[in-house]
């Protein structure tokens, strides 16, 4: 953290919605990182549990004493409603992060508390997030996504561990696409929003659990436009939020950049005075909120909120009420694991890369992630 000094006048406090614990497996280890004791920004991290699985609240009750700063919060009843106002005091500014949240840069909570600074007129300030409806509409026209389709059927020999397996996360160990027939992947869009599963016989479903998305080769790498991100709209509740496809094209998009230390193509927008920052003002329209800074107070002067929505609420009807703006750091790279509507990317080998980059680069060696029996 030495690009950024700390500020020392008020606390920030990681502020998680807990309730997945196969995910937070892999958060546990950047928040651990990002933590003031090992040079971080977070003084506490405090897990909010949303959740009523007795299973699940066992596993978090192991996870707050493995740190000293963790701390678990518990709600007189749940809701997105209850979780921010019973777990923010005024004075704090608050890191929201939802527990699926798999990946984010080094410097990516630093910078959007310094945007928070630089820019007090605004509401809040939210990461540039891989795997979102509006973010993701502007990384395909920025160039930061990639031509991937999924294998169709296991490999016939078996893979090198760098292409497969617990320690695999490289996109260059990848084999690239071959399959025969038409170079394309039918993304759906008639499924329900309310976390059904596609039909394992639907063309648009995963070709089968555990299965990878390959990189297609050259010349046709340049045919994006016959990859499911083609289908990429600027809309909140559109492909980008509904479709596992596209989910599964920008991951596996973000681990090549990632290898081939590439995060500049997520990068848009205006300067802020601490750190040239690129800045995207959302002009009041609906932002994922999986990873934001906020002051306490301002979340407190406006609760009960008006809907269930807090996300509406946070990114649309509070902000236009105030006119005060929601912005992007689009320095500040992270990545959402998956909305209910895509249940399906579990049926890729994503988490378990994700797990592999963070065993080798950000967990310590006395913290890393167990491997499941199935890999």
């Amino acid at each position: 953290m030495d690009k950024f000094e700390k500020p020392a006048e008020f606390k920030i406090i990681g502020l998680i919605f807990f309730g997945r614990p196969p995910n937070i497996a892999i958060l546990d280890c950047y928040l651990k990182k990002n933590l003031v004791t090992n040079g971080g920004f977070l003084d506490e991290v405090h897990f909010v549990v949303n959740t009523d699985r007795k299973q699940d609240i066992k596993y978090l009750d192991k996870l707050v004493k493995t740190d000293k700063l963790y701390e678990k919060v518990i709600l007189p009843e749940l809701g997105y409603n209850n979780v921010w106002k019973y777990s923010v005091e005024p004075e704090h500014m608050y890191i929201k992060i939802d527990d699926d949240m798999v990946f984010f840069d080094e410097y990516a909570i630093a910078n959007i508390v310094y945007t928070k600074l630089d820019r007090p007129d605004s509401f809040n300030v939210i990461a540039n997030l891989v795997n979102s409806p509006e973010t993701g509409w502007l990384h395909y026209h920025f160039g930061a996504i990639h031509s991937y389709l999924p294998e169709l059927s296991p490999p016939a020999e078996k893979p090198s561990a760098a292409a497969l397996g617990p320690k695999a996360w490289r996109a260059s160990a990848l084999p690239t696409w071959n399959e025969t027939g038409e170079m394309s992947f039918p993304v759906t869009m008639d499924k329900p929003d309310d976390g059904t599963v596609l039909e394992a016989d639907r063309p648009e479903a995963p070709p089968f659990k555990g299965h990878r998305w390959l990189p297609l080769p050259e010349p046709r790498r340049a045919q994006i436009y016959k990859t499911p991100m083609a289908k990429s709209e600027y809309n909140a509740y559109g492909p980008d939020w509904k479709s596992w496809a596209l989910a599964a094209q920008v991951h596996y998009s973000l681990l090549e950049n990632i290898e081939n230390d590439q995060l500049q193509l997520y990068r848009y927008g205006t300067s802020s005075p601490s750190s040239s920052q690129g800045v995207w003002d959302t002009a009041f329209g609906r932002m994922n909120i999986n990873f934001m800074a906020i002051w306490g107070k301002d979340v407190l002067d406006n609760v009960p909120f008006e809907g269930p929505d807090d996300e509406h609420e946070l990114s649309v009807n509070i902000p236009t009420k105030l006119n005060r703006p929601v912005l992007v750091n689009t320095h500040a790279v992270a990545a959402h694991y998956s909305f209910r509507t895509q249940h399906e990317l579990y049926d890729t080998d994503l988490l378990s890369r994700y797990r592999a980059y963070a065993n080798e680069m950000i967990c310590t060696k006395d913290n890393q992630i167990p491997i499941p029996k199935n890999g």
